[in-house]
């Protein structure tokens, strides 16, 4: 490995600065060195940019088999590979602008400055934009941050009198679904005047049908609770097939056999029935979306009255029993275990793909092995599945499931219990 003399020489001069007695500081000196950070912090991400622009250029993912820089730095520092994409982003859009990139490098402006010139490009004002940097550079450095949306707005104005609605608008509307630790849901966004009212109109009518059903029910409700409750009935019709029905279950929620009888344990007589025992590694102990995301029981409980229920039968390891699919294709059920089986996680251990881009991939390809068996498919994303293609050479991350059984388990049980488990759900669906 090739000796990093510079960044050795960085990072002890942070070791140094941090180790610095801040309370000894006066009030002038601790401004100056607020300042003095904040420009070396810029500094310091414009040299993080060009050095995941030249690592970007070298293909540096198939070092540690990855399909790309951002995942690969991920892989190696466990940090969130959004803001290594961000930064392949913003050091692309920066190649035409040197101007730009050499205030930024220089620490006279900030990512927060780029960011927001940035979104003002657009194919009609890119060459223009490209003209008037230094003319940029020079307002960033001089004018305070709030007075800058001002000025951009005059200059785009002037540059783009009659086009399209300004960039920066149209980056700020859209949704946002951000989930919490709890397990719960944010939702926020921002529409335009169009979008709002075609989604208000629906929706005020749900609420108004919502609300007349509720008073013949005798049902109290807030008219926060019923809105919500109306949104997620319009959704539901328009994901539904003409027929009413949906093609995948709108929530696929896994519990345990063994929780869902505690549960109802403790309802009964909380003081005498401890409170459900959950463990989402433990296939007993699960109560969880298919996602992995964490349920408490009652909710669980509570979707019972409508849900459709279907039985995954396990051996004696907790693991779904091996049945043989000879198709491409891979079955529901088997995608349904596989994503149980790593609580709804890309087989890629640094890959940050949401659930929903989840496709069933063959850990060896169907093309070699003409078969599609359970303890040959996991979960990948979208990008992943395809980076892979039929390369074997590619993807050999760690397993998160562990399908084989030990050297030391006894084989000859294993066997009669997988037997015995085969037998027992082939007679329930007869």
């Amino acid at each position: 490995m090739a000796e990093l003399t510079d960044i050795d020489a960085l990072e002890a001069a942070l070791d140094t600065c941090a180790e610095t007695a801040l309370g000894s500081l006066t009030a002038h000196e601790r401004s100056d060195r607020v300042a003095a950070l904040t420009r070396l912090t810029a500094k310091l991400d414009a040299a993080r940019v060009a050095a995941v622009m030249a690592a970007d250029a070298v293909d540096v993912g198939s070092l540690n088999d990855q399909r790309n820089t951002a995942n690969h730095v991920a892989a190696r520092t466990h940090n969130d590979p959004a803001d290594i994409r961000y930064d392949v982003l913003i050091g692309k859009w920066l190649v035409d602008f040197p101007v730009i990139a050499h205030a930024y490098s220089a620490g006279q402006i900030t990512t927060a400055h780029v960011n927001k010139i940035r979104l003002l490009d657009n194919p009609r004002v890119h060459n223009q934009l490209g003209e008037h940097q230094a003319l940029f550079v020079g307002w960033c450095t001089t004018c305070h941050f709030r007075d800058l949306d001002d000025l951009f707005a005059e200059w785009l104005l002037g540059a783009d009198p009659d086009g399209a609605e300004p960039r920066h608008q149209q980056a700020a509307t859209g949704l946002t679904i951000t989930k919490l630790p709890d397990g719960r849901t944010k939702v926020s966004g921002l529409l335009d005047p169009l979008q709002a009212a075609a989604l208000t109109a629906p929706l005020h009518d749900e609420t108004a049908r919502l609300a007349a059903a509720e008073d013949d029910a005798g049902i109290t409700n807030t008219h926060r609770r019923r809105t919500l409750h109306a949104l997620l009935n319009l959704v539901g019709r328009g994901a539904a097939k003409q027929d009413g029905t949906h093609a995948r279950p709108r929530v696929n929620i896994v519990m345990s056999q063994r929780v869902y009888e505690d549960t109802l344990q403790w309802l009964a007589d909380p003081a005498a029935n401890d409170f459900p025992h959950l463990d989402r590694t433990h296939i007993d102990a699960k109560c969880q979306l298919i996602d992995g995301t964490p349920i408490h029981p009652l909710y669980a409980l509570a979707a019972t009255a409508t849900a459709q229920f279907r039985r995954l039968v396990y051996d004696a390891r907790g693991r779904p029993i091996d049945v043989s699919y000879d198709s491409r294709r891979v079955p529901d059920w088997m995608r349904d275990a596989t994503l149980i089986a790593t609580n709804g996680k890309c087989a890629n251990p640094v890959c940050d793909a949401p659930f929903e881009w989840l496709h069933a991939d063959h850990v060896e390809p169907y093309s070699h092995t003409q078969h599609t068996r359970l303890d040959s498919v996991r979960p990948a994303c979208g990008a992943d599945n395809g980076w892979r293609g039929n390369d074997t050479s590619r993807g050999i991350w760690p397993t998160t499931v562990d399908w084989d059984t030990d050297e030391d388990d006894d084989a000859a049980e294993i066997a009669r219990l997988t037997d015995f488990a085969r037998a027992r759900a082939q007679a329930l669906t007869a």
